[in-house]
C-alpha cells in the first residue's frame, strides 16, 4: 500500500465517519471524500486519460486540489501543481515543459490559464474550471462533474497496474537560468517520506493539522500525505492571503495540534498578538514547525512565550531530497542557528569540497543528502539530473558545515538564493529579465534582511545614461514579466565601476550584500 489513494481508501473503511478534510465551512468525512473523489477519477477515465498523462492544477488551497491528488493517484496519472504566484510566462513554461494533457484551475486564474487553449497547448475539452458562478459556458465546470451521474465506486482503476516506482508528481521549482526544473517523485517516495514524518513528529490517529502553506509547494503536499497516512483530521487554510486573526481562530476552534509556517507568518502572528494584547494562548498544544527559512532567536522565544504549552520544530529540506534534517523542541536553544540533525532513515549528510571530498567538522562545503525518498530525476533534463546526483546523494547547491555534535548549519542557501516569505527566489532569473529593459546596462540582484519577509529582493542597476530612469515605468514593465513576490522591493543605482566583479568577470553578490549591511 504505497499509493495515496490506497491509504485514504483504507482509512475510510477503518473510520468512515471521521472528518478527513475541514476547510472553513466545508467538512468531508473519509467515506464521503472517497465517494466524491471517485467521481473525479471516473470523469478522468471518461476523458480517456491514460497512465502517465499529466494533470496540471492551478488553485489556491482548496478541497478540489486534494480530490485531484486522489484521482491522479488512483489512475496512475501525474499531478503537476502550478504555483499560483507564477507570472504568465512562468505558467506557460510549466505547461509546455510538462506537456500537460489536462488542466484544472480556479476562475481567479482565468486570464493566465487562457493561454493554454489560445495557443492550443491544451484542448478546451480537457479543461475544468472551479467557479462559484456559471460564467464560462465554453469550459466545463468542476462542480458539474459531481452533479452528473458518474460512477463513484472503488472499482475505478487505471487500465494498467500502478506500481510504487510509478511517477505521481512533477513539482516545478524556479530555475537559476530562468527556466523551472520539474522535480519528479514517485509513489513510494511519498510513502516513505510520510513514514519518516510520522516518526519524527510522533503523529497519532487523534491528531489534527492545519496546512497554511500552499499545497502546490512540497511542504504542505508532503505534510498532507503524512497526516493522511495516520488517519487524522486535516484543516486546510483556504484564504488567498494570510491573516493572523483567521489563523488563530482556526487553531483555537479546531483544536489543531500541528502547523507548518515560514518565519514571515510567525512575525505576523506575534505582531497581531501584541497589537491586540491577546492572552490565554497557553491553553493550546500545537507542534509549530518552522520551515523554508531559519527563524531568529527572538522570534523563537516569543513564540514559546505566548504558546507556553506548545512546542517548536525546525525543518530543513528541499523539493529534491525531501526532509533532510530536523531540529526538535529540546534542541532549539542549545543548538541555536542549526537546522538539526539527519531525519530518521537517512544516511549521514555529506559536506564536500570542490573536489567532492568530505571536509572536516566546522569547515564549509556543499551539502549532499541521501534520503530514502530522494527525487527520481528532473523532468526531461538529463544534464541537471546528472549535476544533482553523486551516486545516491543529492545536492541543491546549499553551503553548510557540521559541528562536533553532528548538527548541521546552513551558510548560504543555494549560494545566492533569496528566501522571501517562504518563497525561493533566484537572483539570476530576475537579472536575466531586468537586463532586457532598454535603459539598463547591467544588473545584480541580492537579498536584504527584512523583519517581516525574512529577505526582500534588492536590485543594483547600472544605467546606460545617467539620470535616465523612471521607477514607475520600470515597475509597469516588469510586473508583466515576473511574479509580484519576485519583483525588487528596493532599487539602488550605481556606476559600472562600482559593480564588484571577480577575475572571470562574474558579479560578486556577497560584496553587494555586505554593502546593504553597512
Amino acid at each position: 500500500m504505497y499509493c495515496f489513494h490506497d491509504i485514504i481508501n483504507a482509512k475510510s473503511k477503518i473510520h468512515p465517519r471521521k472528518f478527513f478534510i475541514k476547510s472553513h465551512n466545508k467538512k468531508l468525512s473519509y467515506s464521503n471524500f472517497v465517494i466524491k473523489a471517485n467521481k473525479l477519477a471516473s470523469y478522468f477515465n471518461n476523458k480517456n486519460l491514460k497512465k502517465g498523462d499529466r494533470v496540471a492544477i492551478m488553485t489556491f488551497n482548496c478541497l478540489e486540489f486534494v480530490e485531484t491528488m486522489y484521482a491522479t493517484s488512483k489512475l496512475g496519472l501525474i499531478i503537476v501543481p502550478i504555483n499560483f504566484r507564477n507570472s504568465i510566462k512562468e505558467f506557460e513554461e510549466v505547461i509546455i515543459q510538462s506537456k500537460c494533457n489536462f488542466l484544472i484551475f480556479q476562475e481567479q486564474f482565468f486570464d493566465i490559464c487562457k493561454l493554454s487553449w489560445e495557443k492550443k497547448i491544451i484542448e478546451k475539452k480537457n479543461l475544468l474550471i472551479i467557479s462559484k458562478k456559471k460564467r464560462y459556458p465554453s469550459i466545463k465546470s468542476y462542480r458539474n462533474v459531481f452533479a452528473s451521474k458518474t460512477d463513484t465506486s472503488s472499482k475505478i482503476t487505471s487500465t494498467k497496474k500502478i506500481n510504487k516506482e510509478d511517477i505521481w508528481s512533477i513539482m516545478f521549482t524556479s530555475g537559476t537560468t530562468g527556466k523551472p526544473k520539474g522535480v519528479v517523485r514517485n509513489h513510494e517516495s511519498y510513502y516513505l517520506l510520510s513514514l519518516t514524518t510520522s516518526i519524527e513528529l510522533s503523529i497519532k490517529n487523534e491528531d489534527s493539522a492545519l496546512l497554511v502553506m500552499p499545497l502546490c509547494h512540497a511542504n504542505s503536499f508532503n505534510f498532507f500525505c503524512a497526516y493522511a497516512l495516520n488517519g487524522t483530521t486535516i484543516n486546510i487554510y483556504t484564504n488567498e492571503t494570510f491573516s493572523a486573526k483567521t489563523f488563530l481562530d482556526l487553531i483555537i476552534s479546531n483544536n489543531v495540534g500541528f502547523t507548518s509556517l515560514v518565519p514571515t507568518h510567525y512575525i505576523m502572528i506575534l505582531d497581531y498578538i501584541k497589537e491586540n494584547n491577546l492572552t490565554r494562548l497557553d491553553q493550546l498544544k500545537v507542534k509549530f514547525m518552522i520551515s523554508s527559512a531559519p527563524a531568529r532567536k527572538k522570534t523563537k522565544k516569543l513564540i514559546l512565550h505566548h504558546f507556553k504549552n506548545s512546542s517548536l520544530y525546525e525543518l530543513y529540506g528541499s523539493s529534491e531530497s525531501g526532509w533532510v534534517t530536523m531540529l526538535h523542541p529540546n534542541e532549539q536553544f542549545s543548538n541555536l542557528g542549526s537546522v538539526g540533525r539527519e531525519c530518521v532513515g537517512s544516511s549521514n549528510v555529506k559536506i564536500l569540497n570542490a573536489k567532492k571530498k568530505e571536509v572536516k567538522d566546522g569547515k564549509v562545503g556543499e551539502l549532499y543528502a541521501c534520503t530514502p525518498y530522494n527525487f527520481s530525476y528532473y523532468w526531461n533534463n538529463k544534464k541537471k539530473t546528472k549535476e544533482a546526483f553523486l551516486n545516491d546523494y543529492v545536492t541543491v547547491g546549499d553551503l553548510a558545515y557540521r559541528d562536533k555534535k553532528g548538527y548541521i548549519y546552513l551558510v548560504d542557501r543555494k549560494q545566492n538564493m533569496i528566501i522571501s516569505g517562504g518563497e525561493n527566489i533566484y537572483p539570476s532569473e530576475i537579472e536575466s529579465i531586468i537586463s532586457l529593459y532598454e535603459k539598463i546596462k547591467d544588473v545584480a540582484v541580492v537579498g536584504q534582511q527584512d523583519r517581516k519577509w525574512g529577505e526582500i529582493v534588492c536590485a543594483f542597476l547600472v544605467l546606460k545614461k545617467d539620470d535616465d530612469f523612471d521607477e514607475i515605468s520600470f515597475y509597469k514593465w516588469i510586473k508583466k514579466r515576473i511574479a509580484k513576490y519576485k519583483q525588487p522591493k528596493k532599487i539602488i543605482i550605481i556606476k559600472q565601476e562600482d559593480m564588484p566583479i571577480n577575475s572571470t568577470g562574474k558579479i560578486i553578490h556577497s560584496n553587494l550584500r555586505k554593502l546593504l549591511k553597512n
